[in-house]
């Protein structure tokens, strides 16, 4: 047997008794269909970023924000810390008390660092997925290099549609999108040739959303 066909072999007996998305007799993928109000986008979001093994936590204000990360920082025993260059970064930070902050320009203190902050543009409420844009904040390395990457999200910031991120990276279709980009569903993942998904080989292998949303205490009993 040739490794081609070893290995056409090993890809047929993986997907045997397997239904493709959308063939007759396959189940169905639920997907939320109305986000035109706050609360939709907001709960769809949070159901889509669960799926993708995102966790979220969800505070009414940056007092809050501060003191949940505070507790996350703590419980992944977090001492060296990656922070991009935003201004919420640095204020919830400035009260981490044992770490080792890591600035974005780092690159050798990024590689060792044990998680990293940074902030988010724009998220997905169909997905789940956070849009980070660099032109607003150096977060690059900081979100995709340290194993726990902990995002802060403001509520508002929930679009309804990858259309709707797509368009507000690039207003207009004028072509003054950041020159890079980044969408981030869950923690990082890859699958090998034999369909195994393991999740952290080239990224972090667990996201933290820090959602922001004043509208909480608005509904708190």
């Amino acid at each position: 047997m040739s490794a081609r066909e070893d290995i056409l072999g090993r890809v047929r007996a993986a997907l045997k008794g397997t239904v493709a998305i959308g063939a007759p007799g396959s189940p169905e993928v639920a997907a939320p269909t109305d986000l035109d109000s706050h609360a939709a986008r907001v709960d769809a979001f949070r159901t889509r970023l669960a799926a993708a093994e995102g966790h979220l936590e969800v505070v009414a204000d940056e007092a809050q924000a501060a003191a949940v990360l505070s507790e996350v920082v703590s419980q992944a025993r977090a001492k060296r810390i990656a922070v991009s260059d935003a201004p919420l970064v640095a204020k919830l930070t400035r009260g981490l008390e044992g770490v080792e902050l890591v600035d974005a320009a780092d690159r050798a203190g990024l590689l060792a660092a044990e998680a990293g902050i940074s902030c988010v543009q724009h998220a997905v409420a169909e997905t789940g997925t956070l849009v980070l844009e660099t032109h607003s904040e150096r977060n690059r390395l900081v979100s995709l290099l340290p194993p726990l990457h902990v995002a802060l999200l403001h509520a508002d910031a929930i679009l309804a549609t990858l259309g709707d991120a797509l368009a507000a990276v690039d207003p207009g279709g004028a072509g003054s999108a950041s020159r890079a980009v980044t969408f981030i569903s869950g923690p990082s993942r890859t699958a090998d040739i034999e369909l195994k998904l393991v999740v952290g080989v080239h990224g972090p292998r667990e996201l933290t959303v820090l959602l922001i949303d004043p509208r909480t205490r608005e509904n708190a009993p």
